[in-house]
Protein backbone atom coordinates (compact mmCIF):
# COMPACT_ATOMS: atom_id res chain seq x y z
CA UNK A 1 0.00 0.00 0.00
CA UNK A 2 1.32 3.42 -1.22
CA UNK A 3 1.12 6.56 0.68
CA UNK A 4 -1.88 7.93 -1.40
CA UNK A 5 -3.58 4.39 -0.15
CA UNK A 6 -2.66 4.55 3.08
CA UNK A 7 -3.74 8.12 3.45
CA UNK A 8 -7.09 7.69 1.72
CA UNK A 9 -8.14 4.29 4.09
CA UNK A 10 -7.50 7.17 7.02
CA UNK A 11 -10.08 10.04 5.35
CA UNK A 12 -12.20 6.94 4.78
CA UNK A 13 -12.73 5.33 8.24
CA UNK A 14 -13.73 9.11 9.69
CA UNK A 15 -16.01 9.62 7.19
CA UNK A 16 -17.53 6.25 8.00
CA UNK A 17 -17.44 6.91 11.81
CA UNK A 18 -18.35 10.34 11.45
CA UNK A 19 -21.72 9.07 9.51
CA UNK A 20 -22.09 6.19 11.82
CA UNK A 21 -22.37 8.89 14.67
CA UNK A 22 -24.52 11.25 13.19
CA UNK A 23 -26.99 8.79 11.59
CA UNK A 24 -27.21 7.17 15.32
CA UNK A 25 -28.08 11.13 16.42
CA UNK A 26 -30.44 12.07 13.21
CA UNK A 27 -32.55 8.70 14.58
CA UNK A 28 -33.85 10.04 17.69
CA UNK A 29 -33.20 13.82 17.46
CA UNK A 30 -35.97 16.38 17.28
CA UNK A 31 -34.98 17.75 13.46
CA UNK A 32 -37.50 20.13 13.65
CA UNK A 33 -35.15 22.45 16.54
CA UNK A 34 -32.22 25.13 15.59
CA UNK A 35 -28.64 24.06 14.75
CA UNK A 36 -25.80 25.99 14.92
CA UNK A 37 -26.34 26.78 11.56
CA UNK A 38 -27.77 30.79 11.07
CA UNK A 39 -31.51 30.00 9.84
CA UNK A 40 -31.35 26.06 9.44
CA UNK A 41 -32.77 23.40 11.61
CA UNK A 42 -30.98 20.18 11.93
CA UNK A 43 -32.98 18.90 9.27
CA UNK A 44 -31.62 21.59 7.01
CA UNK A 45 -28.83 20.77 8.38
CA UNK A 46 -28.93 17.04 7.29
CA UNK A 47 -30.51 17.83 3.61
CA UNK A 48 -27.82 19.61 3.03
CA UNK A 49 -25.24 17.28 3.64
CA UNK A 50 -27.71 14.31 1.94
CA UNK A 51 -27.56 16.32 -1.35
CA UNK A 52 -24.11 17.11 -0.85
CA UNK A 53 -23.44 13.00 -1.00
CA UNK A 54 -25.54 12.38 -3.91
CA UNK A 55 -23.91 15.47 -5.74
CA UNK A 56 -20.50 14.08 -4.32
CA UNK A 57 -21.01 10.39 -5.45
CA UNK A 58 -22.00 11.38 -8.51
CA UNK A 59 -19.00 13.82 -9.15
CA UNK A 60 -16.21 11.04 -7.65
CA UNK A 61 -18.21 7.59 -9.34
CA UNK A 62 -18.22 9.57 -13.06
CA UNK A 63 -22.48 10.02 -13.06
CA UNK A 64 -22.88 13.77 -12.87
CA UNK A 65 -26.25 15.00 -11.46
CA UNK A 66 -27.43 18.17 -12.13
CA UNK A 67 -27.33 20.23 -8.65
CA UNK A 68 -30.18 22.13 -9.11
CA UNK A 69 -32.32 19.74 -9.98
CA UNK A 70 -30.68 17.24 -6.77
CA UNK A 71 -31.28 20.52 -4.56
CA UNK A 72 -35.00 21.31 -5.47
CA UNK A 73 -35.85 17.57 -4.43
CA UNK A 74 -34.07 17.44 -1.31
CA UNK A 75 -35.66 20.73 -0.49
CA UNK A 76 -39.19 20.03 -0.64
CA UNK A 77 -38.06 17.20 1.59
CA UNK A 78 -40.59 17.18 5.00
CA UNK A 79 -37.82 17.07 8.06
CA UNK A 80 -38.16 13.69 9.04
CA UNK A 81 -37.92 12.28 5.36
CA UNK A 82 -34.78 14.72 5.14
CA UNK A 83 -32.77 13.55 8.33
CA UNK A 84 -33.91 9.48 6.69
CA UNK A 85 -32.92 10.63 3.13
CA UNK A 86 -29.92 11.55 4.77
CA UNK A 87 -28.85 8.64 6.54
CA UNK A 88 -29.34 6.71 2.96
CA UNK A 89 -27.11 8.99 0.79
CA UNK A 90 -24.82 9.54 2.87
CA UNK A 91 -24.22 5.35 3.46
CA UNK A 92 -24.14 5.31 -0.58
CA UNK A 93 -21.29 7.89 -0.17
CA UNK A 94 -19.53 6.46 2.33
CA UNK A 95 -19.51 2.37 1.19
CA UNK A 96 -18.72 3.99 -2.09
CA UNK A 97 -15.31 4.76 -1.43
CA UNK A 98 -15.27 1.69 0.95
CA UNK A 99 -15.38 -0.33 -2.37
CA UNK A 100 -12.43 1.64 -3.84
CA UNK A 101 -9.46 -0.66 -4.61
CA UNK A 102 -6.16 0.22 -3.73
CA UNK A 103 -5.25 1.04 -7.41
CA UNK A 104 -8.59 3.04 -7.69
CA UNK A 105 -7.18 5.40 -4.76
CA UNK A 106 -3.81 5.81 -6.17
CA UNK A 107 -4.85 6.55 -9.81
CA UNK A 108 -8.45 8.51 -8.95
CA UNK A 109 -8.58 12.22 -10.66
CA UNK A 110 -11.73 14.15 -9.35
CA UNK A 111 -12.69 16.90 -11.55
CA UNK A 112 -14.58 19.83 -9.25
CA UNK A 113 -16.09 22.80 -10.65
CA UNK A 114 -14.82 25.39 -8.33
CA UNK A 115 -10.76 24.12 -8.86
CA UNK A 116 -8.67 24.85 -12.19
CA UNK A 117 -7.37 20.92 -11.90
CA UNK A 118 -7.85 17.80 -11.11
CA UNK A 119 -8.09 16.55 -7.45
CA UNK A 120 -6.55 13.03 -5.97
CA UNK A 121 -8.87 10.59 -4.09
CA UNK A 122 -7.23 12.33 -0.66
CA UNK A 123 -8.58 15.83 -1.83
CA UNK A 124 -11.80 14.73 -3.13
CA UNK A 125 -12.18 12.94 0.71
CA UNK A 126 -10.98 15.67 2.47
CA UNK A 127 -13.61 18.13 0.74
CA UNK A 128 -16.43 16.02 2.19
CA UNK A 129 -14.87 14.97 5.66
CA UNK A 130 -14.67 18.36 5.81
CA UNK A 131 -18.45 19.13 5.09
CA UNK A 132 -19.46 16.54 7.49
CA UNK A 133 -17.30 17.19 10.64
CA UNK A 134 -18.24 20.61 11.07
CA UNK A 135 -22.07 20.24 9.80
CA UNK A 136 -21.69 17.70 12.31
CA UNK A 137 -20.47 19.86 14.98
CA UNK A 138 -23.57 22.18 13.88
CA UNK A 139 -26.21 19.60 14.95
CA UNK A 140 -24.67 18.07 17.55
CA UNK A 141 -23.64 21.13 19.60
CA UNK A 142 -27.17 23.07 18.93
CA UNK A 143 -28.23 20.43 22.36
CA UNK A 144 -24.81 20.56 23.92
CA UNK A 145 -22.51 22.74 24.93
CA UNK A 146 -19.28 20.92 25.27
CA UNK A 147 -20.00 19.34 21.55
CA UNK A 148 -16.57 19.30 19.79
CA UNK A 149 -15.35 18.16 16.19
CA UNK A 150 -15.39 14.51 16.07
CA UNK A 151 -11.44 13.78 17.21
CA UNK A 152 -10.61 11.20 14.61
CA UNK A 153 -11.16 13.76 11.80
CA UNK A 154 -9.35 17.11 13.91
CA UNK A 155 -5.25 15.85 12.89
CA UNK A 156 -6.59 15.19 9.43
CA UNK A 157 -8.30 18.62 9.14
CA UNK A 158 -5.92 20.29 10.89
CA UNK A 159 -3.12 19.28 8.81
CA UNK A 160 -5.15 20.24 5.61
CA UNK A 161 -5.98 23.56 6.69
CA UNK A 162 -3.03 25.76 5.61
CA UNK A 163 -4.11 24.88 2.20
CA UNK A 164 -7.97 25.94 2.57
CA UNK A 165 -7.57 28.99 4.99
CA UNK A 166 -6.98 31.10 2.06
CA UNK A 167 -10.42 29.80 0.91
CA UNK A 168 -12.19 30.47 4.65
CA UNK A 169 -10.52 33.84 5.17
CA UNK A 170 -10.94 37.33 4.71
CA UNK A 171 -9.95 40.40 6.91
CA UNK A 172 -11.82 43.64 7.00
CA UNK A 173 -11.05 46.67 5.02
CA UNK A 174 -8.15 48.12 5.53
CA UNK A 175 -9.40 51.24 7.09
CA UNK A 176 -10.85 49.04 9.97
CA UNK A 177 -7.96 46.82 10.99
CA UNK A 178 -4.36 47.82 12.77
CA UNK A 179 -2.14 50.23 10.60
CA UNK A 180 -0.03 47.28 10.00
CA UNK A 181 -0.69 43.77 8.62
CA UNK A 182 -0.65 41.33 11.35
CA UNK A 183 0.50 38.17 12.26
CA UNK A 184 -0.19 35.85 14.98
CA UNK A 185 1.65 32.97 16.29
CA UNK A 186 -0.67 30.35 16.57
CA UNK A 187 -0.09 27.10 18.91
CA UNK A 188 -2.69 24.23 19.30
CA UNK A 189 -2.99 21.32 21.21
CA UNK A 190 -5.14 17.41 21.13
CA UNK A 191 -2.94 17.21 18.52
CA UNK A 192 0.10 19.88 19.50
CA UNK A 193 0.69 22.15 15.94
CA UNK A 194 2.50 25.66 15.60
CA UNK A 195 1.50 27.76 12.95
CA UNK A 196 1.75 31.22 11.74
CA UNK A 197 -1.38 33.21 10.81
CA UNK A 198 -0.63 36.04 8.74
CA UNK A 199 -3.58 38.57 8.17
CA UNK A 200 -3.12 40.88 5.64
CA UNK A 201 -4.48 41.51 2.11
CA UNK A 202 -5.19 38.27 1.92
CA UNK A 203 -5.21 35.68 5.03
CA UNK A 204 -2.77 32.46 5.17
CA UNK A 205 -1.49 29.76 7.66
CA UNK A 206 1.69 28.40 7.44
CA UNK A 207 3.16 25.47 9.52
CA UNK A 208 6.10 26.42 11.61
CA UNK A 209 8.54 25.23 14.10
CA UNK A 210 8.85 27.98 16.18
CA UNK A 211 5.64 30.73 15.42
CA UNK A 212 6.18 34.41 16.24
CA UNK A 213 3.77 37.37 15.41
CA UNK A 214 2.35 40.15 17.30
CA UNK A 215 -0.16 38.49 18.66
CA UNK A 216 -0.90 34.86 19.86
CA UNK A 217 -3.95 32.12 19.67
CA UNK A 218 -3.75 29.53 21.91
CA UNK A 219 -6.48 26.81 21.39
CA UNK A 220 -7.31 23.31 21.19
CA UNK A 221 -6.97 21.86 17.22
CA UNK A 222 -10.93 21.41 16.87
CA UNK A 223 -11.39 24.93 18.23
CA UNK A 224 -8.94 26.53 15.41
CA UNK A 225 -11.00 24.12 12.93
CA UNK A 226 -14.43 25.99 14.40
CA UNK A 227 -12.88 29.08 14.33
CA UNK A 228 -11.46 29.36 10.42
CA UNK A 229 -14.68 28.17 9.69
CA UNK A 230 -16.65 30.54 11.64
CA UNK A 231 -18.02 28.25 14.65
CA UNK A 232 -15.95 29.62 17.40
CA UNK A 233 -18.72 31.59 19.13
CA UNK A 234 -18.66 33.25 22.53
CA UNK A 235 -19.33 30.56 25.11
CA UNK A 236 -18.23 27.97 22.38
CA UNK A 237 -14.48 28.61 22.48
CA UNK A 238 -13.04 25.56 24.26
CA UNK A 239 -10.83 27.84 25.86
CA UNK A 240 -9.09 29.57 23.28
CA UNK A 241 -7.03 32.88 24.02
CA UNK A 242 -5.87 35.54 21.82
CA UNK A 243 -3.19 37.91 23.38
CA UNK A 244 -1.06 40.66 21.39
CA UNK A 245 -2.99 43.07 18.40
CA UNK A 246 -5.77 40.96 17.81
CA UNK A 247 -8.93 39.74 20.06
CA UNK A 248 -10.90 36.35 19.28
CA UNK A 249 -13.42 39.16 18.06
CA UNK A 250 -11.22 39.80 15.42
CA UNK A 251 -10.01 36.88 14.19
CA UNK A 252 -13.54 35.99 14.28
CA UNK A 253 -14.15 38.66 11.74
CA UNK A 254 -11.83 37.23 9.66
CA UNK A 255 -13.27 34.41 9.44
CA UNK A 256 -16.93 34.56 8.74
CA UNK A 257 -17.92 31.17 8.13
CA UNK A 258 -20.16 29.02 5.51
Amino acid sequence: MNDVQASARAWIAALRTGHDRLADFAATADVTAPSMCTDWTIAQVLSHLGSGAEIGLGTVSGTPVVNEEVWARWNALAPADAASSFVASDERLVAWWEARTDEELSTMEVELPFLPAPIDAVGALGFRLTELALHSWDVLAADDTSATVAPEAVPLLLDRLPTMVGMLGRFTPRDTRPATDTTVAVETSDPARSFELDLGDGVELRPTDEPSGTGRLGLPAEALLRLTSGRLAVGRTNGATADGALSLDDLRRAFPGY
